[in-house]
């Protein structure tokens, strides 16, 4: 299929939430409908047709409270990739937080960051999805976080104020959280596995026990996206089962230098959010 032969870039609502989900489980990622939700509402959501009326590409804008934006949600059906519409979708969501005034964003896989790299788009840091398998949780009943605590916390180590999705994550159904004195870690239901993170804390030895804490109080299938100079935390999963399933890279447009206080995050959000 040509691009031209897909309708025009158009803003999602409420009512393509079942259509979006269905791109991204075809893909065999793990967000769920709250994601979804959550970049419809809070933010700016885009997608392609086809002639049929059928949602064949999507990418979603989502503004922070700071310096940058973040682009994530860049799918496009099987059938119809490799026809540009994903270049063009991510140029509408730049476009987007431009207009805002916020730097655009995004988490890349090796495949992806070649092409972000065309579109201006620069390194700053790289980090690992680890995936594993925890036994029953020994510990079922987790701490409590205020949510505004949480975004506090959370907007120092990411340089952006995420209050929406800070409370969001911690208003959702089988949320864990774990609160610490100058930091915290959650665990959130995804569509494949549970999704743990974000981590902050004072520093490694901090952020592992908070991880200690929160891995028991959850079982099954677990991912938690750690930046790749956490040696320790890395070798902690390890000896846990863990193993790497991909690596990323965190992108910005002209930007190589980090936002906020990188040696406080120890897990970002997941890559759609950061």
């Amino acid at each position: 299929m040509a691009a031209s032969e897909a309708g025009p870039i158009a803003p999602l609502a409420g009512a393509d939430l079942d259509a979006c989900m269905a791109l991204s489980a075809e893909a065999g990622w793990n967000q769920t409908a709250d994601d979804w939700r959550h970049f419809i509402r809070a933010g700016r959501t885009f997608g392609n047709r086809a002639q049929d009326g059928r949602l064949v590409a999507t990418a979603a804008a989502l503004p922070y409270d700071g310096p940058f934006g973040f682009i994530s949600m860049v799918l496009v059906t099987a059938d119809w990739r490799r026809q540009g519409l994903a270049t063009r979708l991510v140029d509408r969501c730049v476009e987007e937080l431009q207009a805002q005034r916020l730097v655009p964003v995004l988490d890349a896989t090796a495949a992806g960051a070649e092409v972000y790299r065309r579109q201006g788009f620069v390194g700053q840091f790289g980090f690992d999805r680890w995936q594993g398998a925890l036994p029953p949780a020994a510990s079922p009943v987790a701490g409590t976080l205020a949510a505004d605590r949480a975004a506090a916390l959370d907007a120092e180590a990411v340089g952006a104020g995420r209050t929406r999705l800070m409370a969001d994550f911690l208003s959702r159904p089988g949320t864990v959280a774990m609160a610490h004195e100058n930091g915290f870690a959650l665990a959130r239901a995804g569509r494949r596995a549970i999704q743990a993170g974000p981590v902050v804390a004072d520093g490694e030895t901090a952020a592992l026990g908070l991880l200690d804490r929160l891995f028991s109080a959850l079982s099954g299938l677990v991912f938690i996206d750690v930046p790749s100079v956490w040696r320790r935390i890395g070798a902690w999963l390890g000896e846990r089962g863990f193993e790497i399933q991909r690596s990323f890279t965190r992108m910005a447009l002209g930007r190589a230098e980090p936002f906020g206080r990188p040696a406080r995050q120890f897990a970002v959000a997941g890559p759609e959010f950061g």
